[in-house]
């Protein structure tokens, strides 16, 4: 349980700079149920926070879960494709709107290898310059 808990926090904490869900509870469940389909576990979540694992080495089923979370939000499809027009449609009158647009125009073009790194791309990028967008 503690596992988990830590697991959507963390990956919480990173897609909702992102994707600014107004849905808490919903989000909460969508991470963990991403997290515990795709046998992510505390360690890989530690050892990415710790720095002990770079994000160019993380390994794929926790970037598979930056993927299946934006996919459960509707913010990308299964192809990788981030749904940038639907993103700026529902946060058209968020407060923080401007920062958010700013977010997709920065981090909405960043390709991976594949869709799973695609996503945790994304998500890293926002993360790591997300001060920048305030």
């Amino acid at each position: 349980m503690r596992a988990t808990l830590a697991l959507t926090l963390l990956l919480g904490c990173l897609t909702a700079n992102f994707v600014r869900a107004t849905d808490v509870k919903n989000t909460a469940e969508v991470v963990k149920k991403c997290v515990t389909d795709l046998g992510v576990t505390e360690q890989d979540i530690f050892d990415l926070r710790s720095g002990k694992v770079k994000p160019a080495d993380v390994k794929e089923n926790v970037k598979c879960t930056a993927k299946c979370v934006m996919v459960a939000s509707g913010y990308m499809d299964a192809g990788g494709k981030l749904l940038t027009d639907k993103i700026k449609k529902q946060n058209a009158n968020h407060p923080q709107r401007h920062a958010i647009y700013k977010a997709l125009e920065v981090c909405g073009v960043v390709k991976g290898a594949n869709a799973c790194d695609t996503a945790f791309q994304i998500v890293s990028c926002v993360q790591t310059n997300g001060h920048s967008f305030q």
